[in-house]
Formats: C-alpha cells, structure tokens, sequence
C-alpha cells in the first residue's frame, strides 16, 4: 500500500491558507454563547452550517483547529447564518420552517 497521496494530501492541507466564510466568531466562554451553541477551544474552520445551508454539500475539509468560539451544539445549526446570536436549532426545525416558509399565503 502506497502512503505517498495521504502523506500529500496532508501536507498540502498545511500549506493551504483557511477557507473562511467571512464571518467572525465570538470568542465568549460558553456562558456567553447562543442557545444550544456551547464554547470550544478548536473550532472547525469550514463556513458555519444554518438553516440556509444545512443541505448543501461542503467541500471545505480540513484537519486544522480555528480560534477558540461558539459553536453548535451536535445536530444543531445556526437558526440565521447572518446572525449567529439566534442561536442554534436542530435539523428538522429547519425543514418545518421552510416548509411554513413555502406554504402559499391564503
């Protein structure tokens, strides 16, 4: 077995700069954080998933720490990606929202 492309595929993920999504994370202890968001210490450094984006696929992956913040909780997703202190949501509450969200006004 050939360990060359792990070997590659490592170092070039440490010599790619992070892909952020433009947004800044809080770094409040988890006292500070948003519903069901708690505090970490390493933080992924992919973009954020909420209810806007749950369903699409990342291709952002990456085995390096982002600074210390907020996050949500597992399961969860931030309720509004543009503003994060809504705090976070599960999954589903986001398909019955946009299924509300869809519904024809009578």
């Amino acid at each position: 077995m050939n360990a060359f492309p792990v070997f590659f595929f490592i170092l070039i993920s440490t010599l790619i700069p992070p892909v952020t999504s433009g947004t800044v994370k809080r770094a409040v202890h988890s006292s500070g954080c948003p519903k069901n968001a708690e505090y970490k210490e390493c933080t992924n450094i992919c973009p954020d998933k909420s209810c806007q984006n749950y369903q699409m696929v990342s291709t952002c992956f990456s085995l390096r720490c982002g600074p210390p913040a907020c996050i949500c909780k597992e399961g969860h997703v931030y309720l509004d990606g543009e503003d994060k202190n809504k705090g976070c949501v599960r999954r589903e509450t986001c398909n019955k929202l946009n299924k509300i969200r869809n519904q024809p006004v009578p």
